[in-house]
């Protein structure tokens, strides 16, 4: 095997590989090496491999620029060698794959061979001048594509100012509609002014169904006696509320919906309160003497004003049948002067449980005197409390 003759060692050869590398191939590594400063450049390099007397023989005569190669590394991807394959297919058919080097600025002591899947770093080498016209050629086409000339295309240039000029129109329009709108305003007026109609008719129709559940619950307690009468009082409330009260408390602001509520309610009690006393006064005659026969059976409680509750146990006539006290008595539903046991439900106050088991609230204080009760308004869902 005949060597280069008229070479520049560089470092210490190895005594089990040696590399030769040509001049236009030291030239283009050491162009590279200028502009890997802040950023490494891989360069894969071509050549020919030899063996003689154990000792492996490299002749350098291709480099190019990899991108895929970012650092060293004893086992190269399949990215980089694809890359270098591709190159060496296009600008050096001739010669192999042998080596990469990673430039960083620095000068150049050694290379990366690569070896059965293997690189490893050699240190030292030669540089010799011989006849190179792949490189020379690379070289040439490398640097006339970094000379040419950036090219526009006349129609991407022309798309490009027909979508400005469309955004600029738009931009334009929407500004000439924001100006539209800023000048009517009777629109947003119009909507609030509908949705406030909306609140009346949703509050009208909770305070009539309000209404109808006060009777039918009335009607309950007092097992049906006078309905058709409470049905016509109520019926004239609701027309006497809905023509007069709740369109003007609905229709003012600043809250005063919740007055016309309030007014409706206590325009409710008194309409309870004088049928109650309206029934009371029908009654047969023997019917005032029914406090006097009641503590005769219990003498206990005494004080037991319980006019209104006794037409819950049975007809008119009930009354009458009671004065003569029997050891006995028949009626099991007449109100018996122990208390009896009631749990608080959500939404019950005090008042509403007194109206709805006696009729009126005039026992409420008797209540909260049984039940130890300090404020009226402070009673808890699920609490039992005893009602005379």
């Amino acid at each position: 095997m005949e060597l280069p003759k008229n070479i520049t060692q560089i470092g210490e050869t190895n005594q089990y590989c040696k590399i030769y590398v040509e001049d236009y191939v030291f030239s283009y590594i050491k162009q590279l090496n200028q502009f890997a400063q802040d950023k490494n450049i891989g360069v894969a390099l071509y050549g020919t491999r030899k063996e003689e007397a154990g000792v492996s023989y490299l002749f350098l005569f291709g480099a190019c620029k990899l991108n895929f190669l970012q650092r060293e590394s004893r086992h190269l991807s399949q990215a980089v060698l694809q890359e270098a394959e591709k190159q060496r297919r296009k600008h050096f058919p001739a010669y192999d794959f042998l080596g990469y080097r990673m430039l960083n600025g620095e000068m150049i002591e050694g290379f990366h061979v690569y070896e059965q899947g293997t690189c490893r770093y050699i240190e030292g080498y030669a540089r010799f001048y011989e006849k190179n016209d792949s490189m020379l050629a690379f070289m040439l086409e490398e640097r006339q594509e970094e000379a040419k000339p950036e090219e526009f295309n006349q129609d991407k240039y022309e798309e490009v100012k027909r979508r400005q000029e469309e955004r600029r129109r738009t931009a334009a329009e929407r500004s000439t509609h924001t100006s539209v709108f800023r000048e009517k305003p009777q629109t947003p007026h119009r909507e609030t002014a509908g949705k406030d109609n909306n609140v009346a008719k949703v509050k009208l129709a909770a305070a009539a169904a309000f209404l109808v559940l006060c009777v039918a619950g009335l009607a309950t307690i007092t097992n049906g006696e006078r309905l058709e009468d409470l049905q016509v009082a109520a019926k004239r409330l609701m027309d006497e509320f809905t023509q007069k009260q709740l369109p003007d408390a609905l229709q003012v602001s600043n809250g005063t919906a919740q007055v016309g509520t309030i007014v409706a309610e206590d325009k409710l009690t008194d309409a309870i309160l004088k049928e109650n006393a309206a029934a009371s006064n029908t009654k047969e005659p023997g019917a005032a003497a029914k406090p006097t026969a009641v503590p005769t059976a219990n003498p206990t409680s005494a004080p037991t004003p319980v006019p209104t509750a006794a037409p819950t146990p049975a007809p008119t006539s009930a009354p009458t049948a009671k004065p003569t006290p029997a050891p006995t008595p028949v009626p099991t539903a007449a109100p018996t002067p122990a208390p009896v046991s009631y749990t608080i439900k959500k939404g019950d106050t005090l008042i509403g449980i007194c109206i709805k088991r006696y009729g009126s609230d005039k026992r409420v204080a008797e209540i909260c005197a049984l039940n130890n009760i300090e404020n009226p308004d402070d009673i808890k869902v699920d609490d039992k409390i005893l009602l005379p």
